[in-house]
């Protein structure tokens, strides 16, 4: 039986949020017997925007970051490094993440090593056991180091309802690659799919979640931050993502790579089979967190038969493109990260050519100007205003 603690932790100040880190390490059996000194470690961080500060809740707390580092070096005697490839496939994107977000001064205060993976050698990771990736590159430093931490933000997620410990690995994909696992995997349900298969093949250790302040709404980038106050840990990524979910009103296997994973046995996604120490899920939750639009896939599954749930979430989740013109800084990030090619621009405008939309929310992943705009397809505004007008679900 997996365990997840559950510890709270009231703000950013690093004394409380190294006694937090360390109170929630502590209460999982056998990490001090995993970790010894001289090994490497890898944080492998979530630096989704690289311009947005801390304080917007997009990316990994630089707080959590330096906690983590000192728990590391100082308690365990380890190398550490921290990693990741950003959402942008700008080639400065990464590099200007670590900056906006103070990580390269905590490199520099610590002796931390960065490892931009975009700019890492890169292997190929062959999956014989795939549903959507049989193979993909990853970041070299991925199989170098001895120990991998997951240090996922609590956020919801447009595409996915809720992103976490298993949507964070697809950040050791460097640069173009996770453009195309999007162009491969284009629907909903495909992309979750695609995700496990990702995690499968590159599973951290150990996941420290950063749910001090979480992201609500239309995450992952466009949502408002809100309060949460906790620090989760857990050695095993799908009951992370099956606690932090059910924490902030989701029922955890409606959320496709919970319920994937937790079908072809990568982890655990049912509440009851979870030993959760610390906090109880009762007391520390948020039932009033915001969810995404594509929230309304959750109220769907309620009242229909499992077979048709993933058609529901494919259907609720279709998008298209939109750009609120009067908020856009024609910074055009939107148009480099397109995988389908729909985004160009025309006289210093961005236009949207919905045919070859795939409505994978790239574009809205990148602006931070709030001004794409995600349109639903006529069903899932259908079942977003059932949701809404009988108040089943808090959706944005």
């Amino acid at each position: 039986m997996p365990t997840v603690s559950i510890v709270k932790c009231g703000d950013y100040d690093l004394e409380k949020v190294y006694h937090a880190i360390h109170k929630s390490i502590s209460l999982i059996d056998g990490v001090d017997k995993m970790v010894r000194p001289g090994m490497k470690v890898l944080l492998k961080i979530n630096l989704l925007s690289s311009s947005q500060p801390p304080e917007r809740a997009v990316n990994t707390h630089p707080v959590v970051v330096k906690a983590l580092v000192n728990i590391f070096q100082k308690d365990f005697g380890c190398d550490v490094y921290i990693g990741d490839s950003s959402g942008s496939v700008k080639n400065s994107s990464t590099f200007n993440a670590f900056r906006i977000t103070r990580i390269n001064e905590i490199a520099e205060e610590t002796g931390a090593t960065i490892v931009n993976f975009d700019k890492d050698q890169y292997i190929d990771v062959h999956n014989k056991d795939y549903e959507i990736l049989d193979k993909f590159r990853i970041a070299r430093t991925l199989r170098t180091v001895d120990f991998v931490v997951s240090v996922p933000k609590l956020k919801t997620h447009g595409l996915t309802q809720y992103t976490g410990a298993i949507k964070n690995m697809l950040g050791t994909i460097p640069g173009n690659g996770k453009k195309n696992v999007h162009l491969i995997a284009p629907k909903p349900t495909v992309f979750a799919k695609a995700l496990v298969d990702i995690h499968q093949m590159v599973p951290p250790h150990l996941v420290i979640m950063d749910a001090i302040v979480g992201m609500e709404g239309n995450g992952p980038n466009a949502g408002q931050p809100r309060k949460v106050g906790l620090i989760l840990a857990s050695k095993d990524s799908v009951a992370m993502d099956t606690v932090a979910s059910a924490i902030i009103g989701f029922e955890p296997m409606a959320v496709p790579t919970i319920r994937f994973a937790h079908q072809r046995g990568l982890g655990v996604g049912e509440l009851d089979a979870i030993n959760i120490v610390g906090e109880s899920i009762d007391g520390v939750a948020v039932p009033d967190f915001k969810k995404p639009s594509s929230g309304a896939q959750d109220f769907a599954g309620k009242y229909l038969p499992d077979f048709l749930l993933a058609l529901m979430f494919d259907s609720t989740c279709s998008t298209f493109s939109t750009v609120n013109h009067s908020n856009c800084t024609r910074c055009y990030e939107c148009v480099r990260n397109c995988p389908a090619g729909a985004m160009s621009r025309e006289s210093g405008k961005v236009i949207v050519d919905k045919k070859k939309c795939i409505g994978c929310f790239c574009c809205d992943e990148v602006c931070d100007f709030n001004a794409i705009e995600m349109k639903r397809s006529l069903l899932g505004r259908t079942l977003l205003g059932m949701a809404k007008a009988l108040g089943v679900e808090n959706v944005d």
